[in-house]
């Protein structure tokens, strides 16, 4: 195998080729961030603008037809001359006609906004486009110029220890990214998952409490159909909790951080009991009901709790990852460097991209205020 002069020697126009292409698109990434966010913003203030514009078209046609009804009455004309108010009349009339006019205005000003607003967002979809093709080419040269280096610096480098070194850095920063986005993925479906088991113990807690209203009306006297509503909404409420107990139990799989939980015992009894109780063994029902409600509400608090918790645990866990995932970039761009550096000292060519070419500041898109768009 050539050694790692001959290799660098060989790559040398290939690497100074994929250099010049890379300096040309650098800044394809950002301004498609830059000019995607402002094209989501223009979207949605034209939806706030639609909005507002059909508002408007109705407080335009009820203003034309007060001022052309108000106008064209000849009977009310008539009856304000004969009392000698047709100054009165005249006034109204001009008030009508001011309040159309006004209307009209805020409508067509809202129109022309609307046109703005439509013709700026098909400019700026031309330009996303654009900015995405040139971002592809962007990672497919980036992609290229990694498996060039791959090829090149393969292996160790005892002539270039500082490669070795930021080699080694990389792979330490990889895996740490892949132990922070591993934490933050099981973290946020442990949140979704507590956010269903407390969704599913509040349903419980209804279940119980609709439960115990029943219970009470039996004890005085409620019947057969007190005694059915009552454990209905046991066997409800006994479901409900299963079902929440089994998503804890999951999201303890997932960061053990959580809970522990206590376990409610859900106040039951045969069916046979509807048919053949009696105030003794119905007051004593209430109480186990009346238990079993409290415990569920002391569940659902403690649910509560535990979700805030792991609310917080997947914040932390996803600004872990972010800070990973942000020193894996910094690493390899230093990788990216020394190689770079490593290919100047050998082949004796500048390998420097300088800054990338600055776009045109047109292309930059303009402070979007929604509010004073809207404003007419």
């Amino acid at each position: 195998m050539a050694d790692i002069r001959t290799r660098i020697l060989e790559a040398a126009d290939a690497h100074i080729s994929l250099i010049s292409q890379m300096s040309d698109l650098e800044h394809a990434p950002f301004t498609l961030e830059q000019q995607s966010k402002y094209l989501a913003d223009l979207k949605k203030t034209l939806t706030s603008l639609k909005t507002e514009l059909e508002k408007l078209r109705k407080i335009t046609s009820k203003e034309r037809k007060g001022h052309q009804d108000l106008r064209d009455s000849f009977a009310r004309r008539y009856a304000h001359k004969l009392t000698g108010r047709s100054e009165k009349f005249v006034s109204k009339i001009e008030k009508e006609e001011r309040e159309y006019l006004d209307a009209l205005h805020n409508e067509r000003a809202a129109e022309e906004k609307e046109r703005y607003l439509e013709d700026t967002i098909a400019e700026t979809e031309n330009r996303v486009a654009e900015l995405t093709t040139q971002t592809n080419q962007y990672v497919n040269l980036k992609e290229q110029s990694e498996q060039l280096y791959k090829k090149v610096f393969d292996g160790p480098t005892p002539e270039f220890p500082e490669e070795d070194q930021m080699e080694v850095a990389v792979q330490h920063a990889k895996d740490f990214f892949a132990e922070a986005q591993s934490r933050c993925n099981s973290d946020q479906e442990a949140e979704k998952l507590m956010f269903k088991a407390e969704k599913s113990v509040a349903r419980a807690v209804k279940f119980c409490d609709e439960a115990l209203s029943a219970s009470s009306w039996d004890v005085w006297g409620g019947g057969t159909v007190a005694d059915m509503i009552e454990r209905d909404n046991l066997s409800k409420a006994k479901s409900t909790v299963s079902q929440a107990q089994m998503l804890l139990g999951q999201a303890i799989d997932l960061q053990d951080a959580i809970g522990p939980f206590d376990t409610v015992k859900v106040a039951g009894g045969h069916t046979t009991e509807i048919f053949l109780d009696n105030p003794v063994s119905d007051y004593e029902f209430h109480k186990k009901v009346k238990e079993t409600y409290v415990q569920m509400r002391l569940l659902h608090q403690k649910v509560q709790l535990e979700l805030q918790a792991q609310r917080g645990r997947a914040l932390d866990s996803k600004n872990n990852m972010e800070d990973a995932k942000a020193q894996l970039a910094a690493a390899r761009g230093e990788l990216e460097k020394v190689r770079r550096e490593v290919f100047e000292r050998v082949t004796g060519i500048s390998c420097s991209a300088g800054t990338p070419p600055a776009y045109d500041a047109m292309d930059s898109p303009p402070a979007l205020d929604p509010e004073e768009i809207l404003v007419a």
